[in-house]
């Protein structure tokens, strides 16, 4: 007999639960986390994720898309997990983060990377460049530096340097930033952005107020600026745009080997 699953709000974020008397599915996706990008709507076997659209007024977003589930639908597999690019959202079975699909390799796990050289990771004058710029540059406050003071000058040095996993997105802003190369990140998604300007509104930034990453922007002079490097693909600036000003293609998804299921 198939349990029933159970919906519930809990803080801004969405549970799903089922309980067997063995097993205790928890699938939670976190609101904060989201972007609206669509991407576990796209890829769900049952159908089981709704993205709802937008709310815009005068060129900004005011509410993003936001993702609701039809609980009777989810089968718990997790592949929205795996593909989710914000860490929105996750899955817990007898309250452990595990993923069924992975255990059996029926499904690959996504190839993403964050490394850092500590021999090349700065340290001296606490005015210098650096100044723990790959920290101030994250996005979403993913670097944890430990800088330690030294003597009564005003020299530091990073003793210390943590990413929190399940916060990065693999934006690749800090390795940019680190002027000295010590940061090496690879994204899971290879793609392309293009934008029509000729077809965006005058002073629109719905886009850029979208934007996880940083990827688009607002000049000083209120114009909108790409900066590809930074784009992790999610796609959450093409579902938001008004116009169809936004393409967004995902060329490549980088993975683990997988046998047949």
């Amino acid at each position: 007999m198939k349990a029933d699953v159970i919906k519930h709000q809990l803080n801004k974020k969405l549970v799903l639960e089922r309980k067997t008397l063995a097993v205790r599915h928890v699938l939670t996706l976190d609101d904060d986390r989201c972007v609206g990008c669509g991407i576990c709507e796209t890829i769900c076997p049952k159908q089981a994720p709704k993205l709802s659209p937008p709310v815009t007024r005068d060129g900004k977003l005011l509410q993003k898309p936001c993702v609701d589930f039809e609980a009777d639908k989810c089968i718990f597999c997790g592949e929205c997990v795996d593909l989710c690019p914000t860490n929105a959202i996750r899955m817990e079975i007898n309250g452990e983060q595990r993923l069924p699909i992975f255990e059996v390799e029926a499904f690959p796990v996504l190839r993403k990377v964050f490394a850092i050289d500590a021999k090349k990771c700065w340290w001296g004058d606490i005015t210098a460049p650096c100044d723990g710029i790959c920290q101030k540059e994250c996005p979403t406050e993913a670097i944890d530096l430990t800088v330690q003071r030294i003597g009564k000058e005003s020299a530091a040095r990073i003793v210390d340097f943590k990413v929190l996993e399940e916060e990065c997105i693999f934006c690749k802003k800090c390795e940019i930033a680190c002027p000295e190369g010590a940061i090496y990140v690879i994204k899971p998604f290879r793609g392309s952005l293009q934008l029509d300007t000729n077809l965006c509104p005058e002073g629109c930034q719905i886009c850029a107020d979208a934007c996880p990453s940083g990827a688009i922007s607002i000049d000083e002079n209120k114009n909108l600026v790409i900066t590809e490097d930074f784009c992790i693909y999610c796609g959450a600036c093409q579902k938001v745009c008004p116009e169809n000003a936004i393409k967004v293609d995902r060329t490549q998804v980088l993975h683990t080997d997988v046998k047949s299921g």
